[in-house]
């Protein structure tokens, strides 16, 4: 099994773990309307199913580790596209709880791809950094699409409809792993035992790099959820291209992560981090501040959909750099679960924010939360290979 289909598989894995989630911003007018929800009670729902989805990859390092990587996908792949159907009860009974169970028990199946996939690819391929790029690259070419598609789907058929439409392709990517890889083969990836949650906080390099990474979560998140509902309600554009504009963003983001992967190997992981931190302030700011709207969102799409996702490959790199290989497994899901688990605290922040001041309010803070990452990137550890 040659290294470019390992990467292609997990790329599509990678994206539909991150679709499951880009589906709701879209369409969530549709869904607040059929459900009866406030924007707090959204935003809560989805800062429980993202603290989840964060906490769930604390346990899959290690569950990787023990019964295997090809496991492990095929679990988060199978049950997340099944629990994609209980959306149908949900808009049946207009149930808001329905509809966070769905969420909820979608991100636990979800939760354990991350650390298996970044522990793997780190011990695998020798250009981490790259390697780490492309498997950005296909997720995000797939996220990409995920908020256009979801609202043709969404809007002509049901907001339901276009969660099963992803639920089915995860259920047929799981059974294209198992035809391919049954579940017992991937048997020459390096594998580690013995990877302590405890042990990794041990390990003093990582704590600069943990803040920074809760920082970088708490903007992320935010902007995840409400970028669309913030272009259609406070810059007035039309909900579909509020869509396309989300769409966008990704598509610059595939741009970024191969920019960011290139970069990193070349020039070292803390100069990348250091500059994207940078440029994706200035991207909120340019959303917020300048006066011709239709200007400042096309400076937010191109800044923050390129250094954000260059951000990742090299940040990835780095905690790799920094962790044991014992423990890779480990730190990569602490890393997970403060960035995706502590971060999505902003989702209920901002949703709070913009019921009571609007959603301005909200993309103010999670611009000083932007600040605050460009100032600790510069006290990042400096290394660029692997220990």
């Amino acid at each position: 099994m040659g290294r470019d289909l390992r990467l292609v598989l997990l790329g599509a894995a990678h994206s539909l773990n991150h679709s499951l989630f880009a589906i709701a911003p879209p369409l969530l007018t549709l869904i607040m309307a059929d459900l009866n929800a406030s924007k707090q009670s959204i935003g809560t729902v989805s800062m429980v199913a993202s603290f989840i989805y964060g906490f769930g990859a604390l346990a899959g390092g290690p569950l990787g580790d023990r019964i295997g990587e090809v496991k492990t996908v095929i679990f988060f792949l199978l049950s997340s596209g099944v629990f994609t159907l209980i959306m149908f009860a949900a808009r049946a009974a207009s149930s808001i709880y329905l509809f966070a169970l769905a969420l909820i028990l979608m991100a636990i199946g979800a939760s354990f791809y991350h650390p298996t996939a970044n522990s793997l690819i780190s011990k695998t391929f020798d250009h981490v950094s790259e390697a780490m790029g492309f498997h950005g690259v296909g997720g995000t070419i797939g996220v990409a699409l995920t908020p256009t598609i979801a609202w043709f789907v969404g809007s002509i058929f049901g907001w339901h409809i276009a969660f099963a439409v992803f639920g089915v392709l995860c259920i047929i990517l799981a059974l294209l792993f198992i035809r391919k890889f049954g579940l017992g083969k991937m048997k020459n990836m390096p594998r580690t035992a013995n990877s302590s949650i405890i042990d990794a906080f041990k390990i003093r390099e990582l704590w600069t790099l943990l803040v920074f990474n809760i920082t970088i979560g708490l903007f992320m998140k935010g902007v995840e959820l409400f970028f669309p509902t913030y272009l259609q309600e406070n810059r007035q554009v039309d909900p579909m291209w509020a869509s396309v504009a989300y769409t966008l963003v990704l598509f610059f983001g595939v741009l970024g992560q191969w920019i960011g992967g290139k970069t990193a190997d070349k020039h070292g992981s803390k100069k990348v981090l250091i500059v994207a931190s940078a440029f994706i302030f200035l991207g909120l700011l340019s959303l917020l501040l300048i006066p011709v709207y239709v200007v400042g969102i096309g400076v937010f799409i191109v800044l923050y959909g390129i250094f954000f996702y260059a951000h990742q490959p090299a940040l990835n790199a780095l905690t790799g750099f920094l962790s044991p290989e014992n423990q890779r497994g480990a730190v990569y899901g602490i890393f997970f679960f403060t960035s995706f688990g502590v971060g999505s605290i902003s989702q209920f922040i901002s949703g709070y924010l913009a019921d009571l001041y609007g959603l301005d309010s909200a993309f103010y803070m999670l611009t000083a939360f932007a600040a605050a990452a460009f100032f600790l990137s510069l006290w990042l550890p400096s290394i660029s290979r692997r220990k």
